[in-house]
Formats: structure tokens, C-alpha cells, sequence
């Protein structure tokens, strides 16, 4: 596993903005790099509703690019309670606020 680990995020979102700003000021380490995610040019990628990561040679979406991120950042209290549940689960719930978020959170223009 790398050190360095990038971050693909929708820029518009401001959801995603808010905890792009949060894990920034938390990731003491630099350990995470922040890229707008029209950067990832990896079609097979569904880029338009989730936050990609991309670790070394994995690939990690959804709930489980979180809970890495969260890992990084030094948050792994939060990220063990992520992972209690099962990852359909967690996935569920990510997929329910990523296609909201702008409605409930607004877009950043």
C-alpha cells in the first residue's frame, strides 16, 4: 500500500467540498492527495455518484473509500463503527446521499 493515497471528488458538490475541507485539515500526515474527479479517466469507474480512491494498484469506491479515508485522516473510531455493518448496507446508505446531495446540500456553482 502506498502512502499516498488521491481522491476523486465531485467539485461541484458541496457536500463533497465540506468533507474534502474537513479531511484536509485533519490529515496531518498529507497523506491524501484531492483531485475534481473529471480528472479519472477510467470509464469502467462510475465517476458521477461516488468518491473514488485510488490506493497503490486498488481501486476503492463508495462506504469503502470512506472508511479509508477516514483511516488516513485518524478517524478510525469512526471508521470501525462504519465497518460494523455490512458493506450492501453501508453502500445503500452512501448511494441514498450521493443522489440527493445536491438537493439536501446544494452545488457549488
Amino acid at each position: 500500500m502506498s502512502n499516498n493515497v488521491n481522491v476523486y471528488y465531485d467539485p461541484n458538490c458541496r457536500l463533497c467540498y465540506n468533507a474534502v475541507s474537513f479531511a484536509k485539515k485533519n490529515d496531518k500526515n498529507n497523506s491524501l492527495t484531492f483531485l475534481p474527479n473529471n480528472l479519472l479517466k477510467d470509464k469502467e469507474l462510475d465517476i458521477k455518484n461516488t468518491v473514488i480512491v485510488k490506493d497503490g494498484n486498488r481501486d476503492l469506491k463508495k462506504s469503502e473509500a470512506v472508511i479509508l479515508m477516514l483511516d488516513k485522516i485518524n478517524f478510525k473510531k469512526t471508521s470501525f463503527f462504519i465497518k460494523i455493518f455490512p458493506t450492501f448496507i453501508r453502500n445503500l446508505v452512501y448511494d441514498f446521499i450521493a443522489r440527493y446531495r445536491y438537493n439536501i446540500f446544494g452545488k457549488i456553482k
